[in-house]
């Protein structure tokens, strides 16, 4: 919380600093009272204020799953506050803004600074506080045939994030700029501890820190405009896993008559890594008729990882042998240097014919060791020490290539076609499946096509088309013999009126044997825009959409490695509305707002939600508000009745605002 403190004190400052008048001299005459009014008038403040206070009911049924969908508490709250500032004849500040959003211990906080000195430099700060909760009972649970509701891969973290930006000489052809970010995660959960033939669930503690520092130089002129930016990153990430009490795992039954356990356990792991990268854009226009872009990218990023575990139980070793502890020790290295060019250009060969030419690669490599070393302890036996040393390495080229032509058929219809050429080649280190080096291709042709109709500016149509035949590709679930299409229609039927609806399909299949993968999605919505007279009695918002998915796929089973169907369906219906109603005209009369939201899909995992609400405004003068708002947030399924929940929400707030005022 010491970021937005820090940068609200900073904002005070520089609200609090005006410039030094300039000495009059004697034989000056004083300035006329005109004057003195034209320079009152040039500075200018304005600001909203949004608070209130939130009540929540007792959360029925599942309080996990609530967390981990809605999230919000109860409590006094800041649900948004501007401020701005304009100053013309300031000396160090012309333009100053502050906003702040959720703030009061809700999931995602915002807070904001904008600074600016015309011509001499720009300043920028965000900050984001976000609240990341996971604890679904029926995700990653083996154990939930048995009754068990302990999802094994949980998260209660908090995330933060900020950025700070100064640009030099805005508006000017040379602009130096200096960027710094940081993002953190902390927090606790549960995860997996794995032996063989068993898995434990145990409690664990997240940490990572990642610091970016950049900066470079914008060189702006009339034809062409060039950036060289050089920067850097530090990250690290600390896991934490450890158990005290005697846990049987997820395994029910005994192997050779011997039931597995784990008593105690400290294991843990720490990454850090940097990266050094440089970075040039060029974009330009040496002619009217011909524009073109460029930009090269390369990194040189590090990385080291240290584990170490000591495990205490009953674990299965293999044959019929078992062992009762286990201390290991590892520390691994790697180095990925990057490279990533891309380059454009777009010519107009005739006022009515463009040419699109696009072309990018990347080319990402890692070399990489690890030194491990394991110590088995046995009971009434000596120790057994292994250790192994091993080089991988890891190298992906990726290319893509792709022409464009837009044809202006006439005034209000436009044809687009184009061709895409991807190929690349990867090779990976083997896995615990196979002890060969790991190869894979992948090359597509894909044809490109669409429209935009425009025969009124009151309406207009777009289609949109890519299809592949499909060849090779890296990933068991990557685009290969696909067909993705989107429609989009949007008509304003009248002044107050205004219509929408869009389609989008894909169809996607991977044959190849073993993996025998299918895709098809399906999308289908409609708006609808409503205001009568500017709204000054009632409008109205509306969009549904109906939705399926179809997934089906083959995959090994990690208990035996056998080939295992996952087929996976869902059809769905998303709605939205909102009814504004003004009862009576006048300016400070109250008006209500009703709506809300809904999610009904049936399938492989059928849900229901819900979330009607209602809202009543009462203006007590110009710039001040009285508001209820009232929401139902319920969520069931049918297969997993423990993951539902419903609570109402009811806030009690109050709008402050403010045109731009003159002191």
């Amino acid at each position: 919380m010491r970021t937005p403190v820090f940068a609200l004190s900073i904002a005070a400052l520089l609200c609090a600093q005006e410039p030094k008048p300039a000495p009059t001299p004697a034989s000056a005459s004083p300035t006329p009272a005109s004057e003195s009014l034209t320079s009152a008038s040039d500075r200018k403040i304005s600001y909203s204020l949004d608070t209130g206070y939130r009540f929540v009911s007792d959360v029925r049924g599942s309080k996990e799953t609530y967390r981990s969908v809605v999230n919000l508490g109860d409590g006094p709250k800041l649900f948004g506050a501007d401020l701005s500032m304009e100053d013309a004849t300031s000396r160090w500040l012309n333009r100053f803004s502050v906003s702040a959003h959720s703030w009061g211990d809700d999931p995602y906080s915002t807070l904001r600074v904008e600074a600016e000195k015309t011509g001499a430099y720009r300043f920028i700060a965000d900050y984001r506080n976000i609240a990341y909760y996971n604890f679904l009972p029926s995700f990653a649970n083996p154990g939930l045939e048995n009754g068990a509701l302990l999802n094994q891969r949980s998260f209660d973290m908090r995330r933060r994030y900020g950025n700070a930006e100064l640009e030099l000489f805005p508006n000017h052809r040379f602009v130096p700029y200096l960027i710094y970010s940081h993002d953190s995660g902390s927090g606790t959960g549960v995860t997996p501890f794995f032996t063989n033939g068993n898995e434990f669930p145990v409690a664990t503690r997240l940490r990572d820190q990642t610091n970016h520092f950049r900066g470079g130089l914008r060189m702006e002129f009339h034809r062409f405009h060039v950036t060289l930016e050089q920067g850097g990153s530090a990250f690290k990430d600390d896991q934490h896993n450890w158990t005290r009490d005697r846990n049987p795992g997820n395994r029910t039954t005994p192997i050779f008559d011997q039931q597995l356990f784990l008593n105690d356990l400290e294991q843990a792991y720490g990454v850090r890594g940097k990266n050094l990268y440089s970075k040039a854009i060029l974009t330009a226009a040496p002619k009217d008729w011909v524009h073109f872009y460029g930009q090269f990218l390369y990194s040189r990023p590090t990385s080291e990882v240290n584990y170490a575990d000591n495990s205490r139980g009953l674990f299965y070793l293999g044959a019929t042998r078992f062992f009762n502890g286990l201390d290991t020790l590892l520390r691994s290295e790697a180095k990925m240097p990057r490279s990533a060019a891309s380059a454009g250009v777009e010519l107009r060969v005739h006022r009515r014919l463009r040419i699109l030419e696009a072309w990018s690669t990347d080319r990402f490599h890692n070399a990489g060791s690890a030194l491990l070393a394991e110590q088995f302890l046995f009971a009434g036996a000596p120790a057994q020490t292994q250790q192994s040393f091993t080089i991988t390495r890891l190298a992906m080229n990726y290319n893509r290539q792709q022409a464009d032509l837009l044809f202006d058929l006439t005034s209000k219809l436009t044809l687009r076609g184009g061709h895409r050429y991807e190929w690349g080649n990867a090779s990976v280190p083997p896995s615990f499946l196979t002890t060969e080096q790991g190869t894979g291709q992948i090359r597509r042709h894909v044809g490109i096509a669409g429209l935009s109709y425009r025969p009124a500016t009151s309406l207009s149509a777009n289609i949109d088309y890519e299809g592949s035949p499909g060849d090779r590709s890296y990933f068991r679930t990557s685009l290969q013999n696909y067909h993705r299409l989107r429609a989009r229609l949007r008509w304003r039927a009248h002044t107050s009126l205004t219509l929408g609806a869009s389609f989008s399909m894909l169809d996607n299949r991977n044959p190849s044997k073993g993996i025998d993968y299918e895709l098809h999605s399906r999308s289908t919505s409609a708006t609808l825009e409503w205001r009568p007279r500017e709204a000054r009695r009632f409008s109205i918002l509306g969009e549904y959409a109906r939705s399926t998915l179809l997934s089906d796929i083959q995959f090994l089973a990690p208990q035996n490695l056998q080939p295992v169907q996952s087929l996976y369906r869902d059809n769905a219906h998303t709605a939205t509305a909102l009814l504004r109603v003004a009862p009576s005209k006048g300016k400070f009369n109250p008006y209500a707002e009703l709506g809300g939201a809904l999610f009904v899909s049936s399938g492989s995992r059928p849900t229901d939600y819900w979330q009607p609400l209602g809202r009543l405004h009462c203006p007590v003068t110009k710039s001040v508000t009285l508001y209820a708002e009232w929401r139902w947030y319920g969520m069931s399924q049918p297969l997993f009745v423990m993951e539902g929940f419903r609570t109402h929400q009811l806030i009690i707030g109050l709008r402050l605002n403010s045109a731009e005022k003159q002191p």
